[in-house]
C-alpha cells in the first residue's frame, strides 16, 4: 500500500503536469519546490525521488515544446 507521502507526490506531479500543459510555468516551479521539499525530507528510500525525476521529465519536454 502506497504511504501518505507517495500519493502527496503523486498529486503534486500530476498538477505539475497540468500546469506544463496549460503553459504555467509559475505554478509548475512550485509543484517542483514541492517535490524538491518532500525528497529532500524524505525517508522513504528510493521511491520517494520517482515524482521528482517524473518532474525533471515534464519540465524538459515542456521546454522543448516551447522551444527554449
Amino acid at each position: 500500500m502506497a504511504s501518505n507521502t507517495d500519493k502527496l507526490e503523486r498529486d503534486i506531479l500530476r498538477v505539475l503536469r497540468c500546469a506544463c500543459r496549460q503553459d504555467r510555468p509559475d505554478i509548475a516551479e512550485f509543484m517542483l519546490a514541492a517535490l524538491e521539499k518532500l525528497d529532500r525530507d524524505g525517508i522513504e528510500g528510493p521511491q520517494s525521488s520517482s515524482a521528482l525525476i517524473g518532474a525533471y521529465r515534464e519540465i524538459v519536454k515542456t521546454e522543448g515544446r516551447r522551444g527554449n
